[in-house]
C-alpha cells in the first residue's frame, strides 16, 4: 500500500478519533443540553436581579450597569451552546437530529431574539463608553430591551419545564458519571460567570463615572 494511500485511510479515522475525543470532553449532545440548561439557570438569577434595579433605575443605575456587564459572557455562553446545536442539527448530527428541533414557533422568533439579546448588550456597553452624550442610543437600549423582555418570557415559559428537570437529573452524581466531560462543563460554566463578574469590576470606575456624570 502506498504512501498516499495510507494517508487516505488515516484521515477518516483520525477525524472519527478527533470527534470522539471531543464528545468524550464535553459529553456531546447530551453534554451541550447540560450546559445549556446550567448557562439558562445563571442567567435567569442575573436577569432577576437586573429587573430589580429596572424598577428601581434612579437609585440603582451603578447596580443595572454592573449587572449588564457580569451577563454578558454567560450570555455568550448561551448563544454559543444553542448555536452550536442548530448547526450540528441542520447539518444532520444524529444525536442533536434525534433530539429533534425546537417547536415551529419557538425557532421563529430565536433570531429575532438574539438579535434583541445582542442589541441590548451592544447599546448598553456603547451607553457606558460615551456617556450621556447619545438620546438615540439610549432609545435603541430601551426599545431592543422591550423586544428582547417580550421574547425571553415566551423563550422562558416554554423552556422552563425542561430547564427544571435538567437542574433535577442532569446535575446528580449518577449523570455525571453516565455523561462524559462534567468537569469541563462545570469550568465553561463557572468560567463565564466568573469572567463576566471580572468584567464588571474592571469598569467599576467608567460605571461611577457615568452615575457621577448623570
Amino acid at each position: 500500500m502506498s504512501a498516499g494511500t495510507q494517508l487516505t485511510h488515516r484521515g477518516p479515522a483520525t477525524r472519527r478519533r478527533r470527534r470522539l475525543m471531543r464528545r468524550w470532553r464535553f459529553g456531546g449532545a447530551e453534554g451541550n443540553e447540560i450546559v445549556t440548561s446550567a448557562a439558562a439557570v445563571v442567567l435567569v438569577g442575573l436577569l432577576i436581579a437586573e429587573g430589580i434595579t429596572i424598577v428601581h433605575m434612579r437609585g440603582l443605575l451603578s447596580a443595572h450597569m454592573f449587572i449588564g456587564l457580569v451577563l454578558i459572557p454567560p450570555v455568550a455562553l448561551k448563544l454559543a451552546s444553542t448555536g452550536y446545536r442548530m448547526v450540528s442539527y441542520y447539518a444532520g448530527v444524529r444525536a442533536y437530529r434525534e433530539n429533534g428541533p425546537p417547536l415551529l414557533p419557538l425557532r421563529l422568533i430565536a433570531p429575532v431574539l438574539v438579535a434583541s439579546t445582542i442589541a441590548v448588550l451592544v447599546s448598553g456597553v456603547l451607553l457606558l463608553a460615551i456617556g450621556h452624550k447619545s438620546s438615540m442610543m439610549l432609545t435603541i437600549h430601551k426599545m431592543s430591551f422591550i423586544v428582547f423582555g417580550v421574547l425571553l418570557a415566551v423563550h422562558f415559559l416554554a423552556y422552563v419545564p425542561r430547564v427544571v428537570r435538567s437542574l433535577r437529573v442532569d446535575w446528580t452524581a449518577a449523570r455525571r458519571h453516565a455523561v462524559p466531560g462534567a468537569g469541563a462543563r462545570a469550568m465553561l460554566v463557572a468560567a463565564a460567570t466568573g469572567g463576566g463578574v471580572a468584567l464588571a469590576l474592571a469598569l467599576v470606575p467608567t460605571i461611577h463615572a457615568y452615575g457621577g456624570a448623570g
